[in-house]
């Protein structure tokens, strides 16, 4: 096993070649929490008023909630046939679906976000997906080894929602070691308070931080508050190590500083023969670094569309706030002596002789930079998801033709980032049968069949459960295909051929008949 320095050694590596990506998503977050700087020109103009476009946002928003209103469809392949011949395959991969299905809805009830919302939400920001699968037997038999036994794993809210939690990562915390076979290692960096690192690796940390002392270095352990924990995981080792910091605000180095050394957590060969970690890139292997990755909103980045945007809005805006109170009206003549009654409605005026009172016209809207501002918003539409998925506005009258069109075309651009939340999942669902046939232990889940809750258990004993192949399909939400305006006005309702037997549903046909 190797010493410390040498995962330290990796990680510092990992993270290096990870730095233009991390620029390029911090740029996204930037997009998405609608965080936007006025250029250092502008600042000393005292009449601008910062707007911040929400384009940006609103074209990642409407694409997670077209992905992730529909709960995802999965299919288990069996890659061999069971004991008892296909037909006794195939009602295992059902099993299987059933089973993976009911605990992955039950995994996301544990969390305080969708796991599915999270996973598209990764994939249209990011163009990645890191999840972390947890099996919570195993992890509390390894809280036990850590001094938790107190760990609230065990107790009855951990409990009842199935033996498994499904972590979602933000990429910019995670540095994953791709291969062209599969992802090879995973490097996990957090920073946080050194109550909750103690809370959660138990003596395994608290045993090993500095005593207090007296003097300058009592001091200095005081002003230690928080750590930043990274965590190393290939196929066959783990390494955890943390470094003590002052404050949350940035990231310790791997390999820790003069005032404050690594300090070792965990260093063991986990066995368990699989890394836990679903781990997927979109975008294309044509390029390395950041410009592999895809995002959604990559163009809008790459060519400052949105920069340019927010400027112009910005001095368009601006403009009209700072003509608000422009004068009205234009007095000649040699004094200033004109009565002006702001009282009732049809007011009167009094011009005194050798006075003339002429209205000035409103300053009226730059047209120029209302054009601009335009344009740009809609290149940012071609560069992202059409409006009609963002809105479902469009004009009275529209035939459905062109309506049904634009949707799916909209739908069309979400493809890449659509596959890559399926492949995500689709490697989740095989990490969790994994980690069943790791442990030994039955599976159990519960189906509604005919109204009736139906037991399901998965037995690792009578097979090997890896041994399918996972598919997952995730149905946008948006009118299906068959979906067509009626003809008649006085009907006013919709029709569509149902999927199964491509006859008329007849519910709606009795709404027609209404």
């Amino acid at each position: 096993m190797q010493e410390l320095a040498h995962f330290q050694s990796i990680a510092t590596h990992m993270i290096a070649v990870d730095r233009q990506r991390d620029q390029m998503l911090r740029a996204m977050d930037a997009m998405w929490h609608n965080r936007w700087q006025l250029p250092p020109a502008l600042h000393a103009v005292g009449w601008v008023h910062k707007v911040v476009s929400t384009d940006p946002h609103d074209a990642v928003r409407a694409g997670t909630r077209v992905l992730s209103s529909v709960a995802p469809r999965i299919t288990a392949q069996p890659l061999g046939y069971a004991q008892g011949g296909a037909q006794a395959a195939r009602q295992q991969a059902e099993r299987i679906e059933r089973a993976l299905a009911w605990h992955f809805r039950n995994a996301s009830r544990r969390r305080r976000a969708s796991i599915l919302r999270d996973v598209v939400l990764s994939a249209l920001l990011y163009d990645e997906v890191v999840a972390q699968v947890v099996y919570l037997p195993a992890q509390q038999q390894a809280a036990g080894q850590l001094g938790l036994a107190a760990s609230g794993l065990a107790s009855g809210p951990a409990q009842r929602f199935g033996p498994f939690a499904i972590i979602v990562r933000n990429p910019q915390h995670v540095h994953v070691r791709y291969s062209d076979w599969a992802p090879e290692a995973v490097l996990l960096k957090q920073v946080m308070p050194i109550s909750e690192a103690a809370a959660f690796w138990g003596n395994a940390l608290t045993d090993k931080l500095p005593r207090p002392r007296r003097g300058r270095a009592a001091k200095r352990a005081e002003e230690l508050r928080y750590c930043t924990i990274f965590d190393y995981m290939d196929s066959e080792r783990r390494a955890v190590w943390a470094v003590l910091q002052e404050d949350g605000a940035a990231l310790a180095e791997p390999s820790g500083s003069e005032q404050a050394a690594a300090i070792e957590i965990l260093r063991e060969e986990h066995g368990l023969g699989f890394l836990p970690w679903a781990a997927k890139v979109g975008g294309t292997t044509l390029h390395s670094g950041g410009a592999q990755r895809i995002p959604l909103l990559a163009s809008v980045f790459q060519s400052g569309q949105w920069d340019t945007q927010n400027i112009v809005e910005t001095l368009l805006a601006s403009e009209v706030i700072a003509y608000a109170a422009a004068p009205r009206l234009k007095v000649e003549g040699p004094t200033a002596e004109v009565d002006v009654d702001y009282g009732e409605p049809g007011r009167v005026v009094h011009v005194p002789p050798g006075h003339q009172l002429n209205p000035l016209a409103a300053p009226g809207l730059d047209e120029s930079l209302a054009r601009i501002a335009e344009r740009v918003a809609e290149r940012m539409g071609k560069s992202t998801v059409p409006r009609v998925l963002q809105t479902a506005d469009f004009p009275n009258g529209t035939a459905f033709a062109t309506l049904n069109l634009a949707t799916q075309s909209g739908i069309k651009s979400l493809t890449p980032y659509k596959e890559l939340a399926e492949e995500a999942l689709a490697e989740v669902f095989q990490l969790m049968l994994s980690w069943v046939q790791h442990s030994g232990q039955a599976l159990d889940a519960y189906v509604s069949q005919r109204g009736r809750s139906q037991p399901i258990r998965l037995d690792s004993n009578e097979g090997d459960l890896t041994e399918v192949l996972i598919d997952v399909e995730l149905t946008a939400d948006v009118p299906p295909t068959g979906w067509r305006a009626s003809t008649r006005p006085a009907w006013r309702c919709a029709t569509w051929a149902t999927a199964a037997n491509g006859r008329w549903n007849r519910s709606v046909r009795r709404m027609r008949r209404k």
